[in-house]
């Protein structure tokens, strides 16, 4: 009778409900929720470029490794991704938004119980290059930067968006390979399990 006159006083909490969708009415579909994360990935390759002054490469591979639980520290995505930025070396070659997604790939797919193949991170390393040179027309860092090469405000903010898209297109192409990142993001709140939390509940009148 003392155990269900404590219960009756203190009903057992609710689970936390399941976050809405765009409309507050029903959770995002899939397609909604990946193209979240990729802006917002995205973004945060932007601003890591253009406040940390990180280059692109540097930039995206930080941002997405960070994002979705990369195997790297910081120090070691900047190191990797150090020579591929401004074209390679400052070479003008190959830009870097698109070399750090290839890059960002690989290290987040090539991994544990859910490998990426090579041929896969290879195919996705094309889609990347086929979406970046049809939006852009030119993968090559000298063409992309040439009309703005004078005009160093216009070409930091250009680098930036250039950096934000290859961290999408590296975000999107992830989710191909390993599509439960997108339930289990490095850094999302993981809820509890209702018995757990009601033990936890339970315990905190107890302990005191």
């Amino acid at each position: 009778m003392l155990l269900f006159d404590f219960f009756r006083r203190h009903p057992l909490p609710e689970p936390p409900a399941a976050p809405p969708g765009d409309d507050g009415l029903e959770p995002a579909s899939r397609p909604a929720r990946e193209d979240a994360l990729a802006r917002a990935v995205g973004e945060k390759a932007a601003r890591l470029f253009s406040h940390r002054k990180l280059l692109c490469a540097e930039a995206i591979l930080v941002a997405v490794n960070d994002a979705l639980g990369g195997p790297l520290t910081e120090e070691q995505a900047l190191g990797l991704a150090a020579g591929l930025t401004a074209g390679l070396g400052d070479r003008g070659c190959l830009c870097g938004a698109v070399a750090g997604a290839c890059l960002a790939v690989g290290a987040v797919c090539a991994k544990g119980d859910h490998h990426g193949t090579r041929a896969e991170v290879r195919r996705e390393a094309a889609a990347i290059h086929e979406a970046f040179v049809r939006r852009h027309k030119s993968a090559c860092c000298r063409v992309l930067t040439k009309p703005v090469k004078d005009d160093g405000k216009a070409h930091a903010a250009q680098c930036a968006q250039l950096t934000g898209y290859g961290a999408e297109l590296a975000v999107r192409s992830i989710l191909r390979l390993r599509p439960e990142l997108l339930d289990c993001p490095e850094g999302a709140a993981v809820r509890e399990s209702r018995p757990c939390g009601r033990l936890k509940w339970l315990l905190s009148f107890f302990c005191r």
